[in-house]
């Protein structure tokens, strides 16, 4: 069966009641939930939700109830979010009803973005050349911050054994990802704003410097790279990056992969672990061929990505795969990023030869009426060969 799921966060189950939610996935012609096991933070406007048309979620939570056996020791501890208790526990809830007959349910678990773990663990947070932290960001290079990943990972699989993890946020977040309330005068330029998201912090310094990267001269020059952007007057041309800066930018994607691997060691069948990607990760250390060996399959979003590049990407992650392993396709049903039912459809379509089904984001953020939308898009019926 092709799998077609909608991205939910737990208050919009409980405020639209967990029947009607149902009711309005399936209806949309969905078979899957891909709810919220663990998040960061944000501002929503919500035309979805009848109850709360603007939500400020409790920052870096998570929505179940923990087993403290399984953290006992842990540095970094999680923080089930209060309306697991005022509200009820959603995902334990949705995991019932799958298994008698209901929708599949996918935990989507955002890792390492994470503000509220970040100020409590400033150690643990990614830093820049010039030693600022952006709390935002926990390290993938930490092994605190690792530990928590997988305790995190093993026990929503263990506990709920979910048909899917979603896992975001494995990687280096950069700068631009970001925080509230942004400014920036300069304007930073891609490549400062990249060079601005590099870490520097004592993890990836140590574990870099003992692969054989020159850290030194690395962080020396991202330092001066970014000095002289913020000297400049204006916007000047981005100089060419040196050698030894390449290298460490090149290195990063080692304790990306390490992290993933380790994730995936505690995930057993038949609960599939996806990763959440989307064009560029390359820049914050996602490297897909080196990721594969430890992945079930990949959730590529393609949310504002041109409509004629749509088929080449998914092309592209279908032959890194290989044709066994499962590739979703990911769409975003806001305004005007799709401009419409029409274009929904077409940007679908463009996956048809190599995904094997898709998710849409999302339940709660949308009118109730744009996910009819998905009713009407081409179906997934890839052909499996071996």
């Amino acid at each position: 069966m092709t799998d077609i799921s909608i991205w939910a966060y737990p208050w919009d189950l409980h405020d639209i009641g967990p029947d009607q939610a149902t009711a309005r996935i399936t209806d949309a012609g969905a078979n899957m939930v891909s709810l919220a096991a663990s998040y960061h933070a944000g501002h929503f406007v919500q035309p979805g939700n009848p109850r709360r048309r603007v939500y400020f979620p409790q920052g870096g939570t998570i929505y179940y109830r923990p087993d403290p056996a399984r953290w006992h020791g842990a540095e970094i501890q999680p923080l089930t979010a209060d309306i697991v208790a005022t509200e009820g526990d959603m995902l334990t809830e949705m995991i019932r009803r799958r298994d008698r007959g209901g929708l599949a349910v996918s935990a989507w678990s955002v890792l390492l973005h994470n503000t509220r773990l970040g100020m409590l663990h400033p150690a643990h947070v990614t830093r820049t050349a010039h030693g600022d932290p952006n709390f935002y960001a926990l390290c993938p290079s930490s092994p605190a911050v690792r530990d928590y990943a997988c305790r995190l990972v093993q026990e929503i699989a263990e506990t709920f054994a979910p048909n899917r993890i979603e896992i975001e946020s494995p990687d280096f977040m950069g700068f631009a990802h970001g925080f509230h309330h942004e400014k920036d005068g300069l304007p930073l330029s891609p490549q400062d704003t990249f060079l601005l998201g590099l870490c520097f912090c004592p993890h990836c310094l140590t574990a870099a410097h003992a692969a054989g990267i020159p850290t030194a001269a690395a962080r020396h020059q991202t330092a001066t790279l970014l000095d002289g952007a913020f000297a400049a007057e204006l916007p000047r041309p981005d100089p060419d990056l040196p050698a030894e800066l390449q290298a460490f930018i090149a290195w990063r994607s080692t304790p990306v992969t390490a992290l993933m691997a380790e994730l995936h060691t505690n995930v057993r069948a038949p609960t599939q672990l996806l990763l959440i990607d989307a064009e560029g990760t390359a820049q914050t250390g996602i490297n897909l061929p080196a990721l594969i060996p430890h992945l079930d399959g990949i959730l590529h979003c393609a949310y504002r990505t041109p409509q004629d590049r749509i088929t080449p990407l998914m092309a592209e992650t279908r032959a890194l795969l290989g044709p066994q392993k499962t590739l979703i396709a990911g769409f975003q049903l806001f305004h005007p990023a799709t401009k419409d039912r029409a274009d929904l459809g077409a940007r679908v379509a463009a996956t048809l030869p190599h995904a094997d089904g898709a998710n849409y984001y999302c339940l709660g953020l949308v009118p109730p009426a744009r996910l009819d939308w998905i009713n009407t898009t081409p179906r997934h019926n890839r052909v499996t060969q071996a």
